[in-house]
């Protein structure tokens, strides 16, 4: 039996999310879920690319070629499987911007980030991580200073609220799935009960590698 509806995150400047496995992954969801969706940072992934050294101008335009490669890969997909997403394209954070749920609940997460020390110190572990992984990718071996992974942290600050609220932003009828291709502690902390607002009732976390 199918289920209702999954929101796939796509992770930009990945080596994993390559042709074959983007193929894969719709493949999978559109054989298992009734509806499909396609999140991408768009050029909110200009965190990541500043926090790594990169300019503001340069940093959203890598962040744009990049999200223009891969919706060229996932048209390519659609338009042979004669698949569509439940959204009718693929959704960018600044899609929902002007959300009031989406103001509302990012309010309360940079509160959080504020005043709960146990989140922030795990938001600043993952963005670390995320910079370090990506100056290994390019062979940039330089200092990761305090303030440059405060910059990346925005990126995860601006994603939460699709792991909180994804059936109201997506005015789906269903609750919503999210799927990513590894375990995320981020995601786990929130869906533990540790921040001052929890994620709609019946969302799931599904960790799916299509590479394998």
């Amino acid at each position: 039996m199918k289920g209702k509806h999954v929101l796939f995150g796509i992770s930009p400047f990945n080596s994993k999310f390559d042709e074959n496995y983007i193929k894969n992954m719709l493949e999978w969801g559109f054989h298992n879920y009734e509806h499909v969706d396609v999140l991408h940072p768009h050029e909110e992934a200009k965190y990541l690319l500043m926090g790594s050294g990169d300019n503001e101008v340069k940093a959203c335009k890598k962040s744009r070629k990049e999200f223009y490669r891969m919706e060229r890969t996932i048209n390519d997909y659609l338009a042979m499987s004669c698949c569509n997403f439940f959204s009718k394209k693929i959704l960018k954070f600044s899609d929902f911007y002007s959300d009031e749920l989406y103001k509302k609940n990012i309010e309360i997460i940079r509160e959080d980030f504020k005043k709960n020390e146990d989140f922030r110190a795990l938001c600043i572990a993952q963005s670390y991580k995320a910079i370090f992984n990506r100056k290994n990718a390019i062979n940039k071996a330089s200092e990761i200073r305090h303030q440059d992974i405060i910059i990346a942290t925005e990126y995860i600050l601006r994603e939460i609220p699709f792991i909180l609220s994804p059936s109201s932003l997506l005015s789906s009828l269903n609750s919503v799935h999210i799927s990513y291709y590894c375990s995320w502690p981020i995601a786990d902390y929130i869906y533990a009960g540790k921040l001052s607002i929890t994620p709609n009732s019946g969302t799931k976390i599904v960790v799916k590698d299509h590479s394998i």
